[in-house]
């Protein structure tokens, strides 16, 4: 039809793709940090399958919003085959029509016209919540209409195009499109002429592959781009525990720092995160951090770093106009603070909320502690009420600075048992800090052991020779100090030969489960709940006493998201007579952190609404008097806003194993 007016777009549009897709790829892998995803390809394909083909995640929270955008990416694909016929025809009218003419090919147009009326139909629905409801959530921006526009304006040429089509064949073979029929009837109804007709099909066509062609330059330069990104970065999401931090060489000679100083200090992963942002705001809308006030907003995170790669000198140019942020001493653009404002990072507790919402497989917490390991080892800046409690971990091995020797003080009148005196005990019982040294939560380790010996298990306590797992130093990102802390551990249980661990600390149980084996530790661990769960199964410990009582659960960030626990503390809580358990609205994998995770538990928080009192507001919906968790942690940060708020004597704060203990006779 057009063979020269086609092949000349071709050439100006790839071209000029090309171009930008290189620009973009010197960027990505320009990055230092390395990052194997090349492995496990059976997971991969299947998250491949599961959130990107079949939309699962976008379909999540916003069940309106998520069939919207799954109608277009579904829609896509489907159009994917038109859009090589179109271009095919660009040289001959004829292209492909083995397959057109054919029956599966008229099985095809028929739903083709139906894909295209329901493309149309979402980015309606789609550009109604832009201009009419401003969702909040979302990136208010000329783009995103543009786009839509474009969008819409390619479904309706190609029904304009075939309908003109049709009415110049005198309305045949119109069973298999029938929304391209309507235009037809129209066309035929206005009682147009042939030449304009004519005129109709192939400006239709002209323009239609005009917009494809430049729907496809246009999106290396805005957030859309996600639609060529999109499917790798989902394909490359990570298989190792989400858990599992990167590990830091702190003996690399050539190393001048560490951490993420620099954009190019991230991995080729955390790149192509960025460029894959689609700005729809999922991640800050369930951000503990947002959504009380704080100056993190994870989806602004992603815009800013990718709109400072694009006026990075790798994707041309200098930095003008980009006065905004500031060059250090050294010529450099440092994350933090030349980029962002310190605290953006510092307010993060680390919880997953954001990467379990994201639809398209953005990581946020190895970034966030990337820049944190800058700042601590590398600028030396951190909150001034982390520099003691580092110190505390340093010289006695624990956050509070009590003595080293009074670890086991919290059970010697119980007969437990120590390593050095049992090395033949089959599970180590990893009691932690809090369970060690904080009076609320010795409770806990003391109903625990109860429970243990109720069932007549066979374990021993490292006592002083246990120290502190190093979660907060690491995720803090003092990761020198994490290190030397694990190895301490990890030596010392390889000494014993210990094959068993049980923890009653969440993040005790995700730092040896999942982190130790970083560096040579690795070791059966399963945490508390689970642990008592199986215990109830086998008949080992039987509750009895009736507690009368409603127990909403709140789910510990490290114990749910992070290690998939949800349902043995649910169980335990149903085993106990009398006990009523109430989900509040966000719970499970949607449950909000209390604020204690990331090292923040060591942090103050001076900006907006605590995350503790946002997090008891949440559970005070289903009206419980007893609130239940399985990490000293939340304990402690429910526990301080039952207090603050006043509603301490209405409402209890405490941990599972605490509540079965008191049901065993």
């Amino acid at each position: 039809m057009f063979p020269i007016t086609t092949t000349i777009f071709l050439i100006l549009a790839l071209s000029f793709f090309g171009y930008s897709v290189f620009k973009w790829q010197r960027v990505i892998f320009s990055a230092k940090q390395p990052d194997n995803r090349f492995n496990d390809y059976g997971k991969k394909l299947k998250n491949l399958f599961i959130i990107a083909f079949a939309q699962t995640k976008i379909l999540k929270g916003d069940p309106k919003a998520g069939l919207m955008h799954a109608a277009i990416f579904w829609g896509f694909c489907i159009i994917s085959l038109r859009t090589i016929i179109l271009f095919g025809m660009g040289y001959t009218p004829h292209f492909l029509s083995f397959f057109t003419e054919s029956s599966l090919g008229h099985l095809y147009t028929m739903i083709l016209n139906f894909i295209l009326l329901f493309v149309l139909i979402a980015v309606s629905y789609a550009a109604y919540r832009r201009i009419v409801l401003k969702v909040k959530r979302l990136t208010m921006s000329a783009e995103a209409l543009l786009i839509l526009s474009i969008i819409a304006a390619l479904c309706l040429t190609d029904f304009t195009f075939e309908g003109a089509r049709f009415a110049l064949e005198g309305m045949t073979n119109t069973t298999w499109a029938p929304i391209s029929a309507l235009f037809g009837f129209l066309f035929t109804a206005l009682h147009f002429p042939p030449p304009f007709l004519e005129f109709v099909s192939g400006a239709s066509y002209l323009v239609h592959i005009f917009l494809i062609l430049a729907f496809l330059n246009f999106l290396p330069y805005g957030k859309h781009f996600h639609v060529f990104t999109f499917l790798p970065n989902v394909f490359f999401t990570r298989t190792t525990p989400f858990g599992q931090l990167r590990t830091l060489n702190l003996e690399d000679p050539n190393a001048t720092s560490f951490g993420t100083g620099t954009l190019q200090d991230m991995s080729w992963k955390d790149m192509l995160d960025v460029a894959t942002c689609t700005e729809c705001g999922r991640c800050s809308s369930v951000c503990p951090a947002t959504n009380t006030g704080k100056v993190l907003s994870p989806k602004q995170i992603n815009i800013d770093m990718r709109e400072f790669l694009r006026r990075d000198q790798k994707l041309g140019g200098e930095h003008t106009g980009w006065a905004a942020y500031a060059l250090n001493a050294e010529g450099e653009n440092h994350v933090a603070p030349n980029i962002m404002d310190p605290e953006v990072f510092w307010s993060c507790t680390s919880c997953r909320a954001c990467e379990e919402a994201c639809p398209v497989g953005i990581e946020f917490v190895d970034r966030i502690v990337g820049v944190r390991r800058h700042m601590v080892l590398t600028q030396g800046v951190m909150p001034t009420e982390v520099q003691s409690t580092f110190r505390n971990m340093e010289t006695n091995y624990n956050p509070w600075g009590i003595g080293f020797d009074s670890r086991a003080d919290w059970c010697k009148d119980m007969g437990v048992k120590m390593f050095s005196d049992h090395p033949k005990a089959e599970y180590l019982y990893f009691v932690g800090c809090a369970g060690s040294f904080d009076d609320r939560n010795k409770k806990i380790a003391t109903a625990f052991v109860k429970v243990m010996q109720k069932a007549n298990i066979d374990f021993a306590i490292l006592g002083k020779e246990e120290v502190c797992t190093g979660d907060a130093a690491r995720r803090i990102g003092n990761e020198y100090l994490y290190q030397t802390l694990a190895k301490q551990n990890i030596e010392t249980m390889n000494r014993y030969n210990i094959k068993k661990v049980i923890t009653a600390c969440p993040h005790c149980f995700n730092t040896i489960k999942n982190e130790y084996p970083q560096f040579g530790g690795t070791y059966d661990v399963v945490n508390h709940t689970d642990f008592i769960y199986s215990l109830i199964q086998e008949g080992k410990v039987t509750p009895v006493r009736p507690l009368p009582q409603k127990v909403a659960y709140h789910d510990s960030c490290y114990l749910g998201r992070y290690n998939s626990v949800y349902s043995s503390p649910r169980e335990i809580l149903k085993s106990i007579p009398g006990t009523e358990v109430v989900e509040p609205e966000l719970s499970k994998e949607n449950g909000r952190c209390c604020g204690a995770g990331g090292g923040r538990m060591w942090m103050e928080e001076k900006v907006g609404t605590r995350v503790n009192h946002k997090r008891l507001e949440d559970l005070q919906t289903v009206n419980p008097n007893v609130v239940a968790s399985a990490c000293p942690f939340c304990i402690t940060m429910l526990k301080d806003a039952t207090r603050d708020k006043g509603v301490d004597e209405q409402i209890q704060t405490k941990d599972v194993v605490e509540l079965l203990a008191e049901s065993l006779i």
